[in-house]
């Protein structure tokens, strides 16, 4: 990354910073950005598995640009899943945080299968499994949402 490129990244991370005020509206965001990966990394899978069946020889640099978007991806959602993890409570809520850890983590290892194997089948599921947990999210009433 060049020095400009830093900056860029440095003002757009402040920028997002002074839109979140609570978080619970982190973790909402951590959701979204996880579903919106997960779903590009499964249009990257049927992307190269189409290419692949059309028996269309691609040339070395698109293959590369393909697994680097393809990895980038997989890299944002498995580090999304790990702070959504580390993030639990369970001292407030043992029960909770243990379920959405077990639910975090099936998706993690659906996401590592799908990509290793190029199946998009299980992220499918697991974006199913998050967008519910978001809905959950967003059914919590706003006065308990505020951080005290």
């Amino acid at each position: 990354m060049t020095n400009n490129e830093y900056i860029r990244a440095y003002k757009k991370t402040q920028q997002s910073t002074n839109t979140v005020t609570s978080s619970h509206e982190i973790v909402r965001t951590l959701m979204k950005e996880l579903i919106n990966s997960m779903q590009k990394l499964v249009l990257d899978i049927q992307h190269e598995r189409a290419r692949k069946v059309d028996k269309f020889i691609a040339d070395n640099e698109h293959e590369d640009k393909n697994m680097k978007k393809k990895s980038k991806n997989l890299s944002k959602s498995l580090s999304i899943i790990y702070g959504l993890q580390t993030s639990l409570d369970f001292d407030k809520a043992l029960e909770i945080a243990n379920n959405l850890f077990q639910l975090y983590e099936y998706c993690r290892q659906e996401i590592i299968k799908g990509f290793s194997q190029k199946i998009e089948d299980g992220i499918i599921k697991a974006i199913d499994i998050i967008k519910q947990i978001m809905e959950g999210w967003e059914e919590i009433p706003s006065f308990e949402r505020k951080d005290g």
